[in-house]
C-alpha cells in the first residue's frame, strides 16, 4: 500500500500504482434480459460471509476488516465518478465505515478518486469486486467507457482483485472493442448465459415452478401448459414466473379458480404489452429485428465462428506482428452481430472516412453498427406499401390521406 500511498501524496494518476503479479483473473457474463444473472450470482455470494472481523494472526494481535466481496451496480450514465462513490457506498454498508461522507464532499479530482477506491481495496483485502448492470457503460461520453474498463484491468492486473461484470446483450459493442485485446493479458473469460430453450432443460424449470399454485382447483402439468408457456415468454425465466403468477392471479379474481393454454395467452397479450415486441422479434427468429432490441439480442458462439471463417476471405492470415487495421476489426465485429461481410466493410469504411483524426474500434464498431440499423429502418418502410415514410413531398402525403384538408 505504500506506493499508493506515495502516488496520492504526489496527486499522480492510479496508472501510476504497481503491484506484484498476481495470478488473479476475471469473469464476464453477458445474458438476455431477465434470465436470471443477477440473481444467480447474489445467491451464490451470499452463501459467503461478506465481513470477516480478524482479531489474531500468529498468536499475535491483529486489527484487520476483511471484505470476502464487494457488489455494486454501474451507474445509469456509465460515470467513473458516480461508480467510485457507489464503491464507497457499499463499502460502507459492509465496514461500517463513513468513506461515502468523507470523499463526496471534497473536490476529489478522478484520479484521485481511482487512488483512494484503489487503496480501500488493498487496505480491505477484497476478495472479489462484482459490477452489475455494465451495459449502461454505452451511455458514458468521451471515452468513459474505455477508462472505466481499462481500470477494471488495472484491478485485476495490478491490484490482483478478480473482477466479474455482468450486463446485458448491449454491452458486447464494448466488451468487444479494445477491452477484449487488453483482458486476454488478465486471463478473464465470458459465459454467454442465452435464454432458455424448449427443451428438457425447460420442462424441468416448468415442472419446478408448476409446485406453486395458489388457485382453488388444481391445474395439472402438461406439455402443452409447457409449450405454450414457452411460447409466451420465448425461455425467459423473468418473464415466465410473472405470467405465470398473472394468469394465476386472473383465474382467482374471475372465479374460475382455474387456468388452461388459453388462458395464459390472453393475460400474455393483456399483461406484457410493454415488452411484446421484443418477444414478438424472438418469436420470428429475425436476427436483423431482434438485433434492434440491444437487451434481447441472443448470443451463440457458433455466430463467431462463422463471423471468422467469413472474414478470412477478406484478410488472408496474417502473422502475430502483422496486426489488423482498425477497418478490418471493426467490419470482424460488425460480421459477429450478422452483419453480411460486404455490407460490414462498407459501413466500417464510411465511418472512418467521416473522421480527420484515428478512432477506436470499440468506436467505430458502435458508429457503424447505428448506420445498420438506421439503413435497415429505412428498408423496412420502403418495403411496406403506402408507408407514409416515402413521401418526400406536400402532394405524397395529402395523397396518402396524412393531411386534414377539411376547412375549418
Amino acid at each position: 500500500m505504500a506506493d499508493g500511498f506515495a502516488v496520492m501524496k504526489d496527486k499522480g494518476s492510479y496508472s501510476m500504482i504497481r503491484g506484484m503479479k498476481t495470478a488473479a483473473s476475471g469473469f464476464t457474463i453477458i445474458g438476455v434480459s431477465g434470465v436470471g444473472k443477477s440473481t444467480a450470482v447474489e445467491r451464490i455470494l451470499s452463501l459467503y460471509p461478506q465481513r470477516i472481523i480478524h482479531a489474531r494472526y500468529k498468536e499475535e494481535p491483529l486489527a484487520l476488516t476483511q471484505l470476502v466481496w464487494l457488489k455494486l451496480d454501474c451507474p445509469h450514465d456509465g460515470s467513473l465518478k458516480q461508480l467510485c462513490y457507489q464503491f464507497f457506498y457499499v463499502l460502507d454498508m459492509a465496514a461500517g465505515t463513513d468513506y461515502f461522507q468523507q470523499y463526496t464532499k471534497g473536490r476529489y479530482a478522478l484520479d484521485m478518486l481511482l487512488i483512494i477506491m484503489t487503496q480501500l481495496v488493498r487496505q480491505f483485502q477484497v476478495g472479489i469486486l462484482v459490477i452489475d448492470e455494465i451495459q449502461h457503460l454505452s451511455e458514458a461520453k468521451g471515452g468513459g467507457s474505455d477508462k472505466m474498463l481499462n481500470f477494471f484491468v488495472t484491478l485485476v492486473n495490478t491490484i490482483g482483485v478478480p473482477v466479474v461484470m455482468i450486463g446485458t446483450t448491449k454491452a458486447m459493442s464494448i466488451l468487444q472493442g479494445e477491452f477484449r485485446q487488453a483482458r486476454r493479458g488478465s486471463g478473464q473469460g465470458d459465459l454467454i448465459w442465452d435464454r432458455m430453450g424448449n427443451d428438457a432443460a425447460w420442462n424441468v424449470f416448468v415442472k419446478s415452478m408448476w409446485r406453486y399454485q395458489w388457485t382453488g382447483k388444481n391445474v395439472a402439468y402438461t406439455d402443452e401448459l409447457a409449450n405454450v408457456l414457452y411460447d409466451e415468454s420465448q425461455g425467459i425465466i423473468d418473464i415466465a414466473v410473472k405470467l405465470y403468477a398473472i394468469v394465476q392471479i386472473d383465474a382467482i379474481t374471475n372465479g374460475t379458480e382455474e387456468f388452461s393454454a388459453p388462458d395464459i395467452r390472453k393475460a400474455a397479450e393483456k399483461k406484457l404489452g410493454l415488452v411484446k415486441p421484443m418477444l414478438d422479434a424472438l418469436r420470428s427468429g429475425d436476427k436483423k429485428r431482434i438485433l434492434k432490441y440491444e437487451d434481447i439480442a441472443p448470443v451463440n458462439i457458433e455466430d463467431y465462428l462463422s463471423a471468422y471463417k467469413a472474414m478470412k476471405t477478406e484478410v488472408q492470415e496474417k502473422t502475430t506482428e502483422q496486426k489488423l487495421t482498425v477497418l478490418e476489426q471493426t467490419s470482424i465485429k460488425l460480421m459477429e452481430v450478422e452483419v453480411d461481410p460486404a455490407m460490414a466493410r462498407r459501413l466500417a469504411g464510411k465511418v472512418l472516412a467521416s473522421h480527420k483524426n484515428p478512432i477506436s474500434v470499440g468506436e467505430a464498431f458502435k458508429e457503424a453498427y447505428r448506420l445498420y440499423i438506421a439503413e435497415d429502418t429505412a428498408v423496412l418502410a420502403e418495403d411496406v406499401p403506402g408507408d407514409i415514410r416515402n413521401n418526400d413531398s406536400y402532394d405524397g402525403f395529402r395523397q396518402s390521406g396524412a393531411v386534414d384538408e377539411m376547412e375549418w
